[in-house]
Protein backbone atom coordinates (compact mmCIF):
# COMPACT_ATOMS: atom_id res chain seq x y z
CA UNK A 1 0.00 0.00 0.00
CA UNK A 2 1.52 3.36 -0.97
CA UNK A 3 2.51 5.77 1.78
CA UNK A 4 1.10 9.19 0.98
CA UNK A 5 2.34 10.84 4.16
CA UNK A 6 4.96 13.57 3.81
CA UNK A 7 6.65 15.05 6.92
CA UNK A 8 6.77 18.79 7.60
CA UNK A 9 9.51 20.76 5.86
CA UNK A 10 12.01 22.90 7.70
CA UNK A 11 11.43 21.43 11.17
CA UNK A 12 12.17 17.98 12.57
CA UNK A 13 11.28 18.44 16.26
CA UNK A 14 8.36 20.41 17.71
CA UNK A 15 10.64 21.54 20.58
CA UNK A 16 13.25 23.00 18.22
CA UNK A 17 13.91 26.68 17.58
CA UNK A 18 12.57 27.73 14.19
CA UNK A 19 13.71 30.29 11.64
CA UNK A 20 12.02 33.38 13.10
CA UNK A 21 13.58 32.81 16.52
CA UNK A 22 16.97 32.04 14.96
CA UNK A 23 16.88 35.33 13.04
CA UNK A 24 15.92 37.30 16.14
CA UNK A 25 18.65 35.64 18.23
CA UNK A 26 21.25 36.31 15.54
CA UNK A 27 20.35 40.00 15.23
CA UNK A 28 20.24 40.65 19.00
CA UNK A 29 23.54 38.87 19.63
CA UNK A 30 25.24 40.56 16.67
CA UNK A 31 24.29 44.11 17.65
CA UNK A 32 24.99 43.49 21.34
CA UNK A 33 28.54 42.33 20.57
CA UNK A 34 29.24 44.81 17.74
CA UNK A 35 28.24 47.77 19.94
CA UNK A 36 30.29 46.44 22.84
CA UNK A 37 33.30 46.15 20.55
CA UNK A 38 33.18 49.90 19.78
CA UNK A 39 32.87 51.03 23.40
CA UNK A 40 29.20 50.63 24.37
CA UNK A 41 29.97 50.51 28.11
CA UNK A 42 31.00 52.58 31.11
CA UNK A 43 33.44 51.31 33.74
CA UNK A 44 32.53 51.75 37.40
CA UNK A 45 35.36 51.49 39.95
CA UNK A 46 34.96 51.07 43.70
CA UNK A 47 34.23 54.39 45.39
CA UNK A 48 34.00 56.36 42.13
CA UNK A 49 31.87 59.46 42.69
CA UNK A 50 29.42 61.20 40.36
CA UNK A 51 29.62 65.00 39.83
CA UNK A 52 26.95 65.32 42.55
CA UNK A 53 28.92 63.18 45.01
CA UNK A 54 27.00 59.90 44.73
CA UNK A 55 28.96 56.63 44.75
CA UNK A 56 28.55 54.96 41.34
CA UNK A 57 29.73 51.62 42.74
CA UNK A 58 27.31 51.49 45.67
CA UNK A 59 24.53 48.92 45.52
CA UNK A 60 21.13 49.19 47.18
CA UNK A 61 18.83 46.58 48.64
CA UNK A 62 16.63 45.50 45.74
CA UNK A 63 12.86 45.70 45.95
CA UNK A 64 12.16 42.05 45.21
CA UNK A 65 9.31 39.90 46.42
CA UNK A 66 11.09 36.75 45.23
CA UNK A 67 14.02 36.80 47.68
CA UNK A 68 14.33 37.30 51.41
CA UNK A 69 14.99 40.95 52.33
CA UNK A 70 18.69 41.77 52.31
CA UNK A 71 19.74 39.03 49.88
CA UNK A 72 19.53 41.06 46.66
CA UNK A 73 21.60 44.21 46.08
CA UNK A 74 21.44 46.08 42.77
CA UNK A 75 23.34 48.81 40.94
CA UNK A 76 21.84 51.98 39.47
CA UNK A 77 22.29 50.48 35.98
CA UNK A 78 21.55 46.92 34.87
CA UNK A 79 22.97 44.82 32.00
CA UNK A 80 26.51 44.40 33.33
CA UNK A 81 29.21 43.35 30.87
CA UNK A 82 30.55 39.80 31.20
CA UNK A 83 32.36 39.52 27.83
CA UNK A 84 36.12 40.04 27.62
CA UNK A 85 38.34 40.54 24.57
CA UNK A 86 36.72 43.63 23.03
CA UNK A 87 38.95 45.84 20.89
CA UNK A 88 38.00 49.09 22.62
CA UNK A 89 40.24 50.78 25.23
CA UNK A 90 39.98 50.84 28.21
CA UNK A 91 38.61 47.31 28.37
CA UNK A 92 35.51 46.53 30.44
CA UNK A 93 35.98 45.43 34.05
CA UNK A 94 35.40 41.69 33.73
CA UNK A 95 38.37 40.10 35.45
CA UNK A 96 40.94 37.80 33.84
CA UNK A 97 39.59 34.32 34.69
CA UNK A 98 38.11 32.89 31.47
CA UNK A 99 36.70 29.92 33.38
CA UNK A 100 34.66 32.37 35.47
CA UNK A 101 34.07 35.42 33.26
CA UNK A 102 32.37 38.63 34.27
CA UNK A 103 32.29 40.67 37.48
CA UNK A 104 34.71 38.99 39.88
CA UNK A 105 33.13 39.75 43.25
CA UNK A 106 31.62 42.28 45.66
CA UNK A 107 32.80 44.58 48.47
CA UNK A 108 30.98 44.57 51.82
CA UNK A 109 32.02 47.32 54.23
CA UNK A 110 35.28 47.73 52.33
CA UNK A 111 36.24 44.03 52.27
CA UNK A 112 36.35 42.27 48.89
CA UNK A 113 34.59 38.90 48.58
CA UNK A 114 35.24 37.00 45.32
CA UNK A 115 32.53 34.96 43.64
CA UNK A 116 34.14 31.82 45.05
CA UNK A 117 33.44 32.96 48.63
CA UNK A 118 31.62 30.63 51.00
CA UNK A 119 29.79 31.25 54.25
CA UNK A 120 28.26 34.60 55.21
CA UNK A 121 29.14 36.42 51.96
CA UNK A 122 28.62 33.62 49.44
CA UNK A 123 26.90 35.10 46.40
CA UNK A 124 26.49 35.12 42.65
CA UNK A 125 26.33 37.96 40.11
CA UNK A 126 23.21 38.39 37.96
CA UNK A 127 24.79 40.33 35.07
CA UNK A 128 21.62 40.88 33.07
CA UNK A 129 19.77 42.55 35.96
CA UNK A 130 22.88 44.25 37.41
CA UNK A 131 22.69 42.80 40.88
CA UNK A 132 24.40 40.61 43.49
CA UNK A 133 22.39 37.86 45.15
CA UNK A 134 23.76 36.64 48.49
CA UNK A 135 23.05 33.23 49.99
CA UNK A 136 22.35 34.96 53.31
CA UNK A 137 20.75 38.35 54.04
CA UNK A 138 23.13 41.28 54.45
CA UNK A 139 22.14 43.99 56.99
CA UNK A 140 20.48 46.90 55.19
CA UNK A 141 22.95 49.38 56.71
CA UNK A 142 25.95 47.67 55.09
CA UNK A 143 28.07 49.40 52.46
CA UNK A 144 27.86 47.06 49.48
CA UNK A 145 29.87 48.01 46.36
CA UNK A 146 30.91 46.40 43.09
CA UNK A 147 33.32 47.17 40.28
CA UNK A 148 31.61 46.53 36.97
CA UNK A 149 30.93 47.83 33.47
CA UNK A 150 27.40 48.47 32.29
CA UNK A 151 26.17 48.56 28.71
CA UNK A 152 24.95 52.01 27.70
CA UNK A 153 22.72 51.02 24.76
CA UNK A 154 20.59 48.02 25.71
CA UNK A 155 19.86 45.61 22.85
CA UNK A 156 16.78 43.62 23.86
CA UNK A 157 14.00 41.46 22.50
CA UNK A 158 10.68 43.10 21.65
CA UNK A 159 9.03 41.61 24.75
CA UNK A 160 11.03 44.21 26.73
CA UNK A 161 9.23 47.10 25.04
CA UNK A 162 7.67 49.86 27.17
CA UNK A 163 4.09 48.67 26.88
CA UNK A 164 5.18 45.49 28.66
CA UNK A 165 7.74 47.07 31.03
CA UNK A 166 8.21 50.32 32.89
CA UNK A 167 10.54 52.71 31.06
CA UNK A 168 13.08 54.00 33.56
CA UNK A 169 14.49 57.40 32.61
CA UNK A 170 17.32 59.48 34.10
CA UNK A 171 19.39 56.45 35.06
CA UNK A 172 22.86 57.54 33.91
CA UNK A 173 23.54 59.10 37.33
CA UNK A 174 22.49 57.85 40.79
CA UNK A 175 20.72 60.39 42.99
CA UNK A 176 19.15 60.63 46.44
CA UNK A 177 16.18 58.47 45.40
CA UNK A 178 18.45 55.53 44.54
CA UNK A 179 19.09 54.59 48.17
CA UNK A 180 15.64 55.48 49.48
CA UNK A 181 13.44 52.40 50.04
CA UNK A 182 9.85 52.20 48.76
CA UNK A 183 10.07 55.32 46.60
CA UNK A 184 11.71 56.71 43.49
CA UNK A 185 12.23 55.28 40.03
CA UNK A 186 14.40 52.39 41.32
CA UNK A 187 11.55 50.99 43.42
CA UNK A 188 10.52 48.54 40.68
CA UNK A 189 12.56 45.29 40.46
CA UNK A 190 15.06 45.36 37.55
CA UNK A 191 13.16 42.62 35.72
CA UNK A 192 10.31 45.09 35.25
CA UNK A 193 12.37 48.06 34.03
CA UNK A 194 13.69 49.04 30.62
CA UNK A 195 16.59 51.49 30.87
CA UNK A 196 17.33 53.81 27.99
CA UNK A 197 18.76 54.13 25.42
CA UNK A 198 17.54 50.84 23.99
CA UNK A 199 17.15 48.99 20.70
CA UNK A 200 14.36 46.41 20.80
CA UNK A 201 14.28 43.81 18.02
CA UNK A 202 10.93 42.52 16.74
CA UNK A 203 10.24 39.84 14.14
CA UNK A 204 7.31 40.91 11.95
CA UNK A 205 4.68 38.23 11.14
CA UNK A 206 5.24 38.70 7.40
CA UNK A 207 7.17 36.42 5.05
CA UNK A 208 7.81 35.86 1.35
CA UNK A 209 9.47 32.98 -0.52
CA UNK A 210 11.21 32.57 -3.86
CA UNK A 211 12.63 29.43 -5.43
CA UNK A 212 16.37 28.95 -4.87
CA UNK A 213 17.35 26.12 -7.22
CA UNK A 214 15.95 23.10 -9.05
CA UNK A 215 15.54 20.23 -6.64
CA UNK A 216 14.76 22.19 -3.50
CA UNK A 217 15.50 25.15 -1.27
CA UNK A 218 14.00 28.63 -1.22
CA UNK A 219 14.97 32.22 -0.66
CA UNK A 220 13.21 33.32 2.52
CA UNK A 221 12.35 36.97 3.23
CA UNK A 222 11.52 37.94 6.83
CA UNK A 223 10.92 41.48 8.06
CA UNK A 224 12.49 42.89 11.25
CA UNK A 225 11.66 46.10 13.11
CA UNK A 226 14.19 47.84 15.36
CA UNK A 227 12.48 50.04 17.96
CA UNK A 228 15.04 52.75 18.84
CA UNK A 229 14.21 54.52 22.13
CA UNK A 230 16.07 57.33 23.89
CA UNK A 231 15.59 60.26 26.27
CA UNK A 232 16.80 62.88 23.79
CA UNK A 233 16.63 63.48 20.07
CA UNK A 234 20.39 63.31 19.50
CA UNK A 235 20.70 59.84 21.02
CA UNK A 236 17.56 58.65 19.17
CA UNK A 237 19.13 59.80 15.90
CA UNK A 238 22.37 58.01 16.78
CA UNK A 239 20.47 54.75 17.29
CA UNK A 240 18.64 55.15 13.99
CA UNK A 241 21.94 55.76 12.21
CA UNK A 242 23.69 52.81 13.86
CA UNK A 243 20.95 50.42 12.76
CA UNK A 244 20.03 51.82 9.33
CA UNK A 245 23.65 52.07 8.16
CA UNK A 246 23.81 48.27 8.29
CA UNK A 247 21.70 48.10 5.12
CA UNK A 248 22.93 45.36 2.76
CA UNK A 249 25.08 43.87 5.53
CA UNK A 250 25.38 40.10 5.95
CA UNK A 251 24.83 38.66 9.43
CA UNK A 252 25.52 35.05 10.33
CA UNK A 253 22.96 32.80 12.00
CA UNK A 254 23.87 30.21 14.61
CA UNK A 255 22.34 26.88 15.59
CA UNK A 256 20.47 27.56 18.84
CA UNK A 257 19.15 23.99 18.96
CA UNK A 258 22.63 22.51 18.96
CA UNK A 259 23.81 24.99 21.59
CA UNK A 260 20.92 23.91 23.81
CA UNK A 261 21.62 20.21 23.25
CA UNK A 262 25.29 20.76 24.18
CA UNK A 263 24.35 22.95 27.16
CA UNK A 264 26.58 25.77 25.90
CA UNK A 265 24.48 28.89 26.29
CA UNK A 266 26.76 31.68 27.58
CA UNK A 267 24.57 32.63 30.58
CA UNK A 268 22.63 30.35 32.89
CA UNK A 269 19.10 30.99 34.15
CA UNK A 270 20.45 33.24 36.93
CA UNK A 271 22.30 35.60 34.57
CA UNK A 272 25.64 34.07 35.58
CA UNK A 273 28.20 33.32 32.81
CA UNK A 274 28.91 29.63 32.47
CA UNK A 275 32.49 28.44 32.79
CA UNK A 276 34.32 29.30 29.55
CA UNK A 277 31.20 31.10 28.25
CA UNK A 278 31.36 31.74 24.51
CA UNK A 279 31.25 35.30 23.28
CA UNK A 280 29.52 36.04 19.97
CA UNK A 281 32.66 35.33 17.85
CA UNK A 282 33.08 31.91 19.49
CA UNK A 283 29.40 31.12 19.02
CA UNK A 284 29.82 31.66 15.27
CA UNK A 285 33.03 29.62 15.18
CA UNK A 286 31.30 26.64 16.79
CA UNK A 287 27.65 26.92 15.71
CA UNK A 288 27.50 29.02 12.54
CA UNK A 289 24.43 28.08 10.49
CA UNK A 290 24.33 30.14 7.31
CA UNK A 291 23.89 33.85 6.82
CA UNK A 292 21.30 36.43 5.86
CA UNK A 293 21.38 39.87 4.26
CA UNK A 294 19.57 42.92 5.64
CA UNK A 295 17.86 44.80 2.80
CA UNK A 296 15.10 47.32 1.98
CA UNK A 297 15.71 49.65 4.92
CA UNK A 298 13.06 52.23 5.89
CA UNK A 299 12.89 54.64 8.88
CA UNK A 300 9.79 55.99 10.63
CA UNK A 301 9.40 58.26 13.65
CA UNK A 302 7.52 57.11 16.76
CA UNK A 303 5.23 59.50 18.61
CA UNK A 304 4.76 59.44 22.39
CA UNK A 305 2.59 61.37 24.83
CA UNK A 306 5.67 61.76 27.03
CA UNK A 307 7.65 64.74 25.67
CA UNK A 308 10.88 63.39 27.23
CA UNK A 309 10.79 60.16 25.21
CA UNK A 310 12.07 59.94 21.64
CA UNK A 311 11.71 56.95 19.35
CA UNK A 312 12.08 55.75 15.80
CA UNK A 313 11.50 52.56 13.83
CA UNK A 314 13.96 50.99 11.41
CA UNK A 315 12.50 48.23 9.27
CA UNK A 316 14.53 45.73 7.27
CA UNK A 317 13.72 42.76 5.11
CA UNK A 318 16.14 39.92 5.72
CA UNK A 319 17.09 37.64 2.83
CA UNK A 320 18.50 34.16 3.28
CA UNK A 321 18.49 30.67 1.81
CA UNK A 322 16.83 27.73 3.54
CA UNK A 323 17.81 24.57 1.69
CA UNK A 324 15.61 22.07 3.58
CA UNK A 325 12.29 23.46 2.35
Amino acid sequence: MPNYYQPLKGISDINSYTLSNDIQDAVVEYFDWALLDIGNYFNITSGELSPDGYDYSRLKVSESGTYEAGKVWEGFRKNWVWQSGVDYTPAPLVGTDNDNPGVSGVYVDGVFHPNSSTGTYAHYIDHFNGRVIFDNPIPSGSLVQAEYSYKWINVVYANNLPWLKNIQKDTLEPDSSFLEPDKGRWNIPPEGRLQLPAIAVEIVPFRKFKGYQLGGGQWVYTDIIFHCLAEDEITRNKLLDIVSLQSDKHIYLFNSNQMYENNEYPLDYRGVPNSGAMRYPEILENYQAGKMRMTSCTIQEMEFIDSDLFGGLVRFSTEGVKEDI
